[in-house]
């Protein structure tokens, strides 16, 4: 197979170490744990797609503090939200309604969904086990904001059913901004903001949430996890559905970018992510002082999503859930190779 090399921006070079650390030193005991609960409760074959997703990797890296516990909190609900995109992925637009409000009613549920005979086996899993483990590390403080952040989320997924219908209809023109509002939702990062909040011990009320500085800063950091997401995952979702939702392919319908080649999709993309790191200093610098001992925990907050934000790119890199580079050589030179026969 004859493939065309590509330059893959490298945002390293603009981010500071992780304020927190590397990589929690409960990483190893947490994904074994997780490893074997999943093939207890599935079997070797939907385990094997569980491990695939390589989530107890990722969540040791952007929460380097987290203990044990509280991995395996953060791991269940990353889990639950991965077996929602994947179901949704390629599903139409009725049946993603469908799995996505059983989802969302499950995160609010009481418990009367374990009785319906017809809910499917991940469901209930998802009811009598990760759904108590999400609740002992997110706490009741910030339970609702975290389910009302789910939900945004479980919309998201119907939402890029409809965009994959209308793609495949038509030629759309969406823009790239039009697709960031979306993207900035469907990357099921709000809820990690909570989880964050909750795993340092931090007790923000809504009005200093809500503030425009901080919902800036947040924004920013969804916007430097999906920029990263789409050039990372770029090649492995080409491979499947010719990566329908990706800034790199929707790009090529946005008046603005659909002159640039594949190349400088690239290069723009990582001037999207130099953007919204700018946006973030810029907000750190500006945090409100909000008094009543809160400016200490803002502080926490922002290095705890920088922690994140440096964490997802070495997990993107290293993961062989995005099979990114060829070889190590490749990989040093952040050079990514795809089929020449490809229309790009």
């Amino acid at each position: 197979m004859t493939t065309t090399a590509y330059r893959l921006p490298d945002l390293s070079i603009f981010l500071p170490q992780k304020p927190s650390g590397q990589v929690s030193p409960h990483f190893r005991e947490a994904e074994t744990g997780f490893n074997v609960w999943a093939k207890e409760k599935f079997g070797t074959q939907y385990s094997t797609v569980l491990q695939r997703a390589n989530v107890p990797h990722f969540v040791a890296l952007t929460w380097p503090l987290a203990s044990c516990q509280q991995l395996r909190g953060i791991v269940d609900y990353m889990t639950a939200a991965y077996i929602l995109e994947v179901w949704t992925d390629n599903a139409s637009s009725t049946d993603a309604t469908t799995l996505a409000e059983t989802w969302i009613k499950i995160l609010s549920s009481s418990g009367e969904l374990q009785r319906e005979s017809s809910i499917h086996p991940f469901f209930k899993v998802m009811l009598s086990e990760l759904v108590p483990s999400m609740k002992a590390v997110v706490g009741p403080y910030h339970w609702q904001r975290f389910v009302d952040e789910c939900k945004s989320y479980a919309m998201s997924m119907i939402q890029e059913a409809l965009d994959r219908e209308e793609h495949t209809a038509k030629e759309v023109a969406r823009g790239i901004q039009s697709y960031a509002l979306t993207r900035r939702e469907s990357c099921a990062v709000r809820p990690c903001l909570t989880l964050m909040r909750s795993t340092r011990g931090l007790s923000l009320p809504d009005d200093v949430l809500d503030h425009p500085v901080i919902q800036e800063m947040e924004v920013s950091v969804l916007d430097m996890f999906w920029t990263v997401n789409d050039i990372y995952s770029f090649k492995a979702e080409y491979s499947v559905d010719g990566a329908v939702n990706n800034s790199l392919t929707a790009m090529q319908t946005d008046p603005a970018t659909r002159g640039l080649d594949l190349q400088g999709r690239l290069d723009y993309v990582e001037k999207l992510f130099r953007e919204a790191l700018e946006r973030f200093s810029t907000s750190k610098k500006n945090l409100p002082g909000v008094g009543q001992g809160l400016d200490q925990q803002l502080a926490i907050y922002a290095d705890s999503m920088m922690d994140f934000v440096v964490g997802n790119l070495e997990w993107s890199a290293i993961t062989p859930r995005y099979r990114v580079f060829m070889n190590d050589e490749d990989k040093k030179n952040m050079i990514l190779r795809l089929d020449s026969a490809l229309s790009l």
